[in-house]
This record gives C-alpha cells, sequence and structure tokens, in this order.
C-alpha cells in the first residue's frame, strides 16, 4: 500500500495497473535485465498489433464497401478512437522516461503535511479524491466498451438478424463468429483503456496538484503563526489569545478546492516531526513583536519552496500532456460531429419508413408467411429492422461519448 496515517509515498499508484494493461506503463519500469526489457517490448508489440489490426480491418472494410462518404460516416467516426488509441500507445512508449520523472518529482517533493500554523492541512482529502475519481471513471470507460461490444452480439442473437458491425466482416460460421467477437472485445477494451485513462492521468494529476496548492495556500495564510510556533509558541496559548480567529476554519471554508484546514495542533511541520517540545514553552506573547520576524520570514522562505516546486511540477505536466490533449479534443470534436450527422441521415430514414414498415409488418401477419419465404415484403421488413438497429447503434454510440467525456 503506497500510504500510511502520515505520509503518501506514491500518489499515483492507483493510475499503474490500467496503464501497464495497455503497455502505456511498463510492467518492469527502469529495467535492469534483459528479460525484463524483453517482456516489455513484448507486450508493447502485442498491444499494437492488436490495434493495427483492428485498424487495418476497418480500412479494407471501408475500402471494399465504400459507396460514399455520406453513408461510411458511422465507420469514420469508429476509426478515430482507434487512430487516437495507437498515437497514445506510442507516444507513451516514446515518452515513458519523461513520464516516469515527473511522476518521481511529484513523489519526492510534493508534501503531505502544510507547515505547521494556527490551522493545518493534509494531502489527504485530494489524494482520495483524484483514487476515487480514477476508479469510477476507469468503471465508466469499460462499461461503455462493454456495452459497445455486447449490444451488436445481443441485437443478432436476439433478431436473428445478421451483424450489421463492419467488425465481423465475412464471419459467417460460428466459430469466425466467436473469434471475431472476442478480437473486437480486446481491441476495444485496448482502446478504452488508452484514451481512457489520458484522461483519468490529466484529472488526478491536476486534483492533485490543486490539493499541493491548497497546502500551499493553508501554509502562506499561516506564516505569520508557523514563526511562532517555531519560536517556542505552544498552539493552545495562539487559540487562548487569538479569539479573533475563532471562525478562521469557516472563514477558509470555501478558500480550497478539495483540501479542509483543521484548527487543531499539528505534530509535523511539512513532512517533518515538529520540534516544539525540545524548545521553551512561552504562552505569554505579542503577535505584533519583531522577535518573531526571522521565524516568519523563514516561513515564507519555506512557502516559496513550496510553490516552486509546484512551479516545476506544473511546467513538467503541461509539457507531457498539452499533445495528447490537443489530439483528443480533435478526436472527440470530430468523432461527436460525425456521430451527429450519421444519426441525422439514419433519423431521416427511419422517419420515412415507419408506414411502410407498418404496412409489410400486417401483409406477413395476414399472409401468415413463414420464416423460409423471402418475399418483397420480408425483404422491406429486414431493410427497416436494420435501419432501426443502425440508428439505435449510432445513438448509442453518442450517449457512450457522452458518458466519457
Amino acid at each position: 500500500m503506497a500510504t500510511t496515517k502520515d505520509q503518501i509515498s506514491d500518489y499515483t499508484h492507483f493510475l499503474q495497473l490500467p496503464l501497464k494493461a495497455v503497455a502505456c506503463w511498463e510492467w518492469y519500469p527502469n529495467p535492469t535485465t534483459n528479460f525484463k526489457i524483453m517482456l516489455n517490448n513484448i507486450y508493447l508489440a502485442l498491444v499494437l498489433f492488436v490495434l493495427l489490426n483492428f485498424t487495418i480491418t476497418l480500412l479494407v472494410n471501408l475500402y471494399t464497401e465504400w459507396v460514399d462518404i455520406m453513408g461510411s460516416l458511422d465507420k469514420l467516426a469508429d476509426g478515430l478512437p482507434l487512430v487516437v488509441a495507437v498515437a497514445v500507445v506510442i507516444y507513451f512508449a516514446l515518452y515513458k522516461k519523461e513520464l516516469y520523472d515527473m511522476v518521481d518529482y511529484m513523489n519526492d517533493n510534493f508534501k503531505f503535511h502544510s507547515a505547521r500554523g494556527l490551522t493545518n492541512m493534509t494531502m489527504e482529502d485530494s489524494y482520495a479524491s483524484a483514487k476515487k475519481f480514477a476508479y469510477v471513471y476507469t468503471a465508466c470507460a469499460l462499461f461503455s466498451v462493454s456495452v459497445y461490444v455486447t449490444l451488436p452480439m445481443v441485437f443478432h442473437l436476439w433478431t436473428h438478424q445478421p451483424l450489421q458491425n463492419w467488425a465481423y466482416m465475412d464471419a459467417d460460421q460460428t466459430p469466425y463468429v466467436i473469434m471475431a467477437f472476442l478480437r473486437q472485445c480486446l481491441a476495444q477494451a485496448f482502446v478504452g483503456l488508452a484514451v481512457g485513462q489520458l484522461g483519468v492521468l490529466f484529472a488526478a494529476n491536476s486534483i492533485l496538484l490543486c490539493g499541493q496548492l491548497d497546502l500551499l495556500c493553508c501554509s502562506v495564510r499561516n506564516a505569520r503563526f508557523t514563526g511562532l510556533l517555531q519560536a517556542g509558541v505552544q498552539h493552545k496559548a495562539l487559540l487562548q489569545h487569538a479569539g479573533a480567529y475563532a471562525g478562521i476554519v469557516d472563514d477558509e471554508r470555501h478558500n480550497y478546492i478539495y483540501s479542509k484546514t483543521e484548527l487543531e495542533d499539528s505534530a509535523y511541520h511539512y513532512d517533518k516531526k515538529a520540534a516544539s517540545h525540545f524548545l521553551d514553552r512561552r504562552y505569554v506573547f505579542d503577535i505584533y513583536d519583531s522577535e518573531f520576524d526571522a521565524a516568519t520570514e523563514a516561513a515564507l522562505r519555506e512557502c516559496a519552496r513550496v510553490c516552486q516546486v509546484v512551479a516545476t511540477y506544473k511546467d513538467k505536466f503541461e509539457t507531457f500532456v498539452s499533445p495528447l490533449l490537443a489530439l483528443r479534443v480533435v478526436q472527440v470534436t470530430l468523432y461527436l460531429c460525425t456521430l451527429l450527422y450519421a444519426a441525422s441521415v439514419v433519423c431521416r430514414a427511419c422517419g420515412v419508413m415507419p408506414p411502410s414498415f407498418q404496412l409489410a409488418t400486417q401483409a406477413l401477419l395476414d399472409k401468415g408467411l413463414s420464416h423460409g419465404h423471402h418475399t418483397k415484403e420480408q425483404n422491406l421488413y429486414t431493410q427497416n429492422a436494420q435501419i432501426h438497429i443502425k440508428s439505435i447503434l449510432i445513438l448509442i454510440k453518442l450517449c457512450l461519448l457522452r458518458s466519457c467525456m
């Protein structure tokens, strides 16, 4: 476990397993033996092979069944997440050293405890928020992928209509259909993890960065009190002589994003054990006395060092994620526009078809046609069913996209 009661040794441990599953984080980071290097490279090659194989399948399907761009909008939309997933995996493979350096810098330099002052704060709340977000978002992404993969198969088994998804091209027998289904499950799982974990990485690190900023702001607000405490003034004495600060916690309640302060003494000054018990304990003091100015200046210098850590990490983080976020914004925009237009085209077709659909259905009931007789009415029924299924799948894609944005 990467956390203890008084410290966190690894702020992003909950991100590593999903990233490892999609080869965005090596199973053996910074390997020292050829065996570990070989395993990392083999798994990376496997993930890229699955993603590229699925992408090539889509390109072949587009090439063989191309009529016009309007009729292939939904397939083009399906290709966008595949391209982004390949780009994300390759990017992480090329810049894994920068990723590890960024995470190590956070773990080595972020403070878990604020400066010891009248009010105190830890990173516990922001860490818990980041971890909770990561788990919930990953679960939503995997659920969306599962729905997207299984719905065509459910419709196929329920309606006995041919599979409409391009992933089942030329799969006309049960063994081939099963193999195509398993391949799609694996490929879409990689897509969901690659694209989804990019969002998780960005959001979780942003939450942790905001938590460190909250901690810094708390330390700056308490700089004078930190100087007093470092000079031997007792925390109880501050509370007794500071009646005007009785509502300081309420005053700070809306000044922080993820963390909250406590009006209690802390055993830590940043991440070091407070040494006040070695000093002369003082209960009588003047908060404006110049004898505390030197200690206050030292407290402000420590705040400046924490501020420098936050600024450095922000630059590292921004440099690493900016290209990926730009790619993601373009992909989501194109994906949303393409699906919306495809849905409008299909819904327009559905709006024209329902009367004939009802007539065909009534004719089938009146004549008592069996499933083996392929008449014009049955063909019309099949065409309408396929159009309605296609429209439902497009709308589901839109809903799943909205849930993962």
